[in-house]
Formats: structure tokens, C-alpha cells, sequence
């Protein structure tokens, strides 16, 4: 199935407060079903707004300056909710539905599993000592991992949402992000591809472009990388272009820097 392309609508709505928001929602190989709700969620089961989906397109109102979830439904479908964090700089709108009984449930099932272990890998430091113990179980998952996702791509390909769920998906590249440099960058080419498909979730891609960029000592493009400094505390690897940083992340569907950076400060 060839692929659908539009520009992506953003103009003021004729409700005070709102914009109005249009884009695709898509399928990738199987014809989407004949009824599509979209809605704007404030919180899970907390509606803003119901829109329009006509012909594969979508129109809504959003509230301006609010966080939010984007959230296309149909039933025995399922997609992953697109994050807004400003509908002003709203970017990446276009929502991939897919039939929610996907081709590889096994597969799926062992990818969240092995996010789990990767989780848990990550929670078992100790309150006190040494944490050399607990570094070495979480580098003994990460291998065992990476090499399970090896063994995968080369014979399935890339696990797409298409394929194994938006949730498993997730998984896939939780477990790229954290296996090893080498492994990260023969992955982004892959993640690249899926992300062209709406695939992958585009605030991931840019994570991993990032951490690509920080493990070879370049400039990151989104500011998602920090590390301890001397004074134990984060701070952000080098980021290129500061001036244009926000807009940058904007069109990857992530929040305002300083908002993020907050994250790391409460650390600190």
C-alpha cells in the first residue's frame, strides 16, 4: 500500500482557547476499518473533545497549552496515543491504526517480557554499599537481551506496531536504547525506516538519535542525554543548535526543554 502523505493542518479553531488539529490516520497494508473516532483526552477516560475522521482524515479541537493524549479508536483496532504537549508547536500528528490481533503475539509476549527484565534490572539497587553487584545483573540483561533482539531482527525484521503492538514495539526499542553502542547505531537506520511509517513513535526516534550522537562524543539534536557531572550533579551532554532546540523537539512530539530538563533537576 503506497503511502499517504498530507501536510499537517494547524489553525486557529472557532472555539476560544482551541486549535484545531488535522492529519492522517493510516494503516500500513490493511484497509482501515469504516468507523474511526478521535478524541482528546486530558487525562485516561477524561475527554476534552470528539472529532471527525473522514476518508482517513482527521479534524479536532484541542485546548492550547495543555498536555494531552491524541486517541484514534475503532473496534478490534488499536493505536498509540499521540502526546500533545502544546498544540501550537504540535508536530508528528499523523496516528497508525492497526488491527489489534497482530500477526506475532508470541513474539510480542516476549518482547514485554523482556522489558520487564530490563525494568527490573534497572529497580534492584541497593539502598547502600556498593552497587557493583546490581551493575553487573543489569549489564547480564541488557547482553541477554541484545542478543535475543539480534537473533530477531535478523529473522522477523524490525518489530513494528504493525507487527507486535505499539506496547511491544516499545519494548524493541527499550532494549536497543539500552544494549550496546554498537548495537544502537545498526539499529537506527531500522527505527529510521519504521519511523517513516509511523511505525515507531517519533519522540523515541529521537531519543535514540540522540544517545547515537552523545555515545560518539557529538553534539546531541533534542537534549534527551545527560550524565552525572563531578559535582554529582545532571547535566545535559552538548546540544547543537540551542537557538533552534525546542522547535527541534516540537516536530519529534516532545516537550519544552526546560520542562524536561526539570525532570533531571529534581535528581540534583
Amino acid at each position: 500500500m503506497p503511502r499517504l502523505t498530507c501536510a499537517i493542518l494547524l489553525c486557529w479553531s472557532v472555539h476560544a482557547g482551541a486549535f484545531e488539529l488535522s492529519g492522517i490516520i493510516r494503516s500500513n497494508g490493511t484497509p482501515l476499518p469504516p468507523v474511526i473516532s478521535i478524541v482528546a483526552e486530558l487525562s485516561p477516560g477524561q475527554t476534552y473533545s470528539i472529532g471527525q475522521v473522514e476518508h482517513g482524515r482527521y479534524r479536532i479541537d484541542v485546548p492550547e497549552g495543555t498536555l494531552l493524549a491524541l486517541v484514534a479508536r475503532a473496534p478490534q483496532w488499536e493505536a498509540e496515543a499521540k502526546i500533545i504537549h502544546d498544540a501550537t508547536t504540535a508536530g508528528a500528528l499523523d496516528i497508525l491504526l492497526y488491527p489489534a490481533a497482530v500477526p506475532e503475539p508470541a513474539l510480542a509476549q516476549e518482547l514485554l517480557a523482556m522489558e520487564k527484565e530490563d525494568q527490573a534490572a534497572r529497580t534492584a539497587w541497593p539502598a547502600t554499599g556498593s552497587d557493583a553487584q546490581a551493575r553487573r545483573r543489569m549489564r547480564e540483561t541488557d547482553d541477554k537481551n541484545e542478543a535475543r533482539l539480534r537473533h530477531i531482527i535478523a529473522s522477523k525484521g524490525w518489530p513494528t506496531q504493525t507487527m507486535v503492538g505499539h506496547k511491544a514495539a516499545g519494548s524493541a526499542w527499550l532494549i536497543a536504547q539500552h544494549g550496546s553502542n554498537a548495537f544502537l547505531k545498526s539499529s537506527l537506520p531500522l527505527m529510521r525506516a519504521a519511523a517513516a511509517r509511523e511505525e515507531i513513535t517519533p519522540s523515541k526516534l529521537a531519543l535514540a538519535i540522540d544517545r547515537d550522537l552523545s555515545n560518539d562524543k557529538l553534539p546531541q539534536l533534542y537534549g534527551s542525554q545527560f550524565q552525572t557531572g563531578s559535582d554529582g550533579k545532571s547535566v545535559a551532554f552538548p546540544i547543537a543548535d540551542p537557538l533552534h532546540l525546542d522547535q527541534r523537539r516540537a516536530s519529534m512530539g516532545l516537550e519544552p526543554y526546560a520542562q524536561y530538563r526539570q525532570l533531571f533537576e529534581q535528581d540534583n
